[in-house]
């Protein structure tokens, strides 16, 4: 499992398997400010979609289109396969609705972020929080 993260500082994207502690693009020290962007299962995946996320805006829409896509749009997940896009998206069991639009998007789950969690808030999942986070609870 390989994740797409952009530089708080630089704005750049890279690919991690793992924690990042420092962009290769800047340098900057980075911790859980990182901003996810997507996720990837294979090392292809990985590559095109860091290809796109450091891609101009105007740019992307179209190049998403002409590359060939490495995941399958998924209209209709599994609720295993939503919990799995929680817990990539929770850092020390809080879980934020860009991290987790990030973690949904890279699996390929045409779902909103804000859908998700409020699902998850009513099966007991997570706790909204005053700030407009999520805490996890398993």
């Amino acid at each position: 499992m390989y994740t797409v993260v952009r530089c708080p500082s630089c704005q750049r994207c890279w690919g991690v398997s793992g924690k990042t502690r420092k962009c290769p693009h800047c340098g900057t020290q980075v911790g859980d400010d990182v901003q996810i962007v997507s996720t990837a299962d294979t090392a292809a995946e990985l590559q095109r979609e860091v290809a796109i996320a450091n891609m101009p805006e105007k740019l992307r829409k179209e190049m998403e289109e002409k590359l060939p896509k490495a995941v399958e749009v998924n209209e209709n997940p599994s609720a295993s396969q939503l919990f799995a896009c929680i817990r990539i998206a929770a850092i020390e069991d809080v879980v934020h609705l860009d991290r987790l639009a990030g973690a949904l998007r890279g699996k390929g789950i045409s779902v909103q972020a804000e859908d998700v969690a409020e699902e998850a808030v009513s099966q007991g999942l997570l706790i909204r929080q005053r700030d407009g986070s999520y805490l996890l609870l398993g």
